[in-house]
């Protein structure tokens, strides 16, 4: 089979980041990016191309990695020019662009489109999804997922767009959970409420940095997430999944009074995949022996401690969120899904009702914030 040839278009923090999750694959040969700006070229070690239209002339695939607004514009380029897209989350930046790409890939069937959901593709978040599929924590009745994501540095790390042009919060980070509790869940809420903040990140020009929505969805079924960017505290990616016979937490099943891993760090087949694309490389096994001793000790003390009637639990003090196996599992997907191998993980239909539950709860957040500022 030919080597690939990838195009990233956009290589600020995440196109740099594709670059080194595509080299990884083994049905990838050359890497052309383009960024309008030359200096990042050179600082995603890949090769370069002077402009867009010198890139699709070059390559097999895109991605998307460009600034959200400008996601539909780097698209329609790129299907225009005959070419498969994996494109950066939030898929577009409204629903009327939700729409109209639509019409621009009903026009080409023939080409793959897959959007980089990634959440919902690591180990543990997976492995919610399945428990919940298959009935093994009995009726479920709530599910939350939080992204807690401190921007302040960040934002300016790689490029100013965030500052300059804005980045709606419920657009480029709820749409992480909310993905993730619709996919769990297996369809959209019935209804929403959204309450929004902005304290704590006076420099960001939007008009909220913290967001909570509830959900309710058919049969009873209840979602919670929430979503900031100003957290003083480490990037935290989680899920919860209560049933009605067992609870679900980061990889977690609570049962009988013990907790049971039955998720790990690492998804299966990706011995290359570290905690994250920092040059910090730690063993899978001594992750998993580290984990299994903390277990072991939790369980010990719990069948003593819950005896008591003055002692509980809080969550475990550590998640098992691996972003990098779950961005590299979308990039590997998307390329397999070329080759005709694997259906694509994260479509259209996916993005669209994640775009459309973004504009309602930001819609209806920000008329409550007017009504009642915080």
């Amino acid at each position: 089979m030919t080597a690939m040839i990838v195009g990233v278009v956009g290589l600020g923090g995440a196109g740099r980041a594709h670059v080194q999750r595509f080299r990884r694959n083994r049905h990838v040969g050359r890497i052309v990016g383009f960024d309008i700006r030359h200096e990042a070229i050179a600082q995603a070690a890949c090769e370069p191309a002077e402009s867009l239209a010198a890139l699709l002339a070059q390559v097999d695939v895109v991605s998307i990695c460009t600034p959200d607004h400008l996601h539909l514009q780097g698209i329609a380029s790129a299907i225009g020019a005959g070419k498969h897209v994996l494109v950066e989350k939030p898929m577009v930046a409204s629903h009327r662009e939700a729409l109209e790409l639509k019409a621009i890939l009903a026009a080409r069937p023939d080409l793959v489109f897959a959007i980089h959901h990634q959440m919902r593709h690591a180990a543990p978040f997976e492995k919610a999804a399945e428990l919940a599929a298959s009935g093994a924590l009995g009726k479920v009745y709530y599910i939350e997922a939080n992204y807690w994501h401190d921007m302040t540095y960040r934002s300016t790390k790689f490029d100013n767009w965030r500052i300059e042009h804005g980045q709606s919060l419920l657009f480029g980070h709820a749409c992480h959970p909310f993905d993730l509790i619709m996919h769990i869940a297996g369809g959209e809420p019935e209804r929403h409420a959204t309450y929004l903040s902005k304290i704590g990140y006076a420099a960001s020009p939007e008009a909220y940095t913290a967001a909570t929505t509830m959900m309710g969805f058919p049969g009873g079924l209840v979602g919670k997430s929430h979503v900031n960017s100003c957290a003083i505290f480490p990037q935290l990616n989680d899920v919860v999944v209560l049933g009605s016979e067992a609870s679900y937490i980061d990889g977690i099943v609570f049962r009988d009074g013990r907790f049971e891993q039955v998720a790990g760090f690492f998804r299966p087949g990706q011995p290359d995949v570290a905690v994250n694309v920092v040059d910090i490389r730690i063993p899978p096994r001594f992750v998993s022996l580290s984990f299994n001793v903390y277990l072991r000790t939790m369980n010990w003390l719990a069948g003593r401690l819950m005896k008591k009637p003055d002692y509980g639990f809080r969550r475990q003090p550590m998640t098992v969120y691996n972003h990098d196996g779950a961005c590299q599992t979308i990039i590997d997907n998307f390329i397999a899904a070329v080759q005709g191998r694997e259906p694509v993980l994260v479509g259209y239909g996916d993005g669209e009702r994640v775009i459309r539950l973004c504009e309602e709860t930001e819609r209806d957040g920000l008329a409550s914030l007017a009504e009642r500022p915080l």
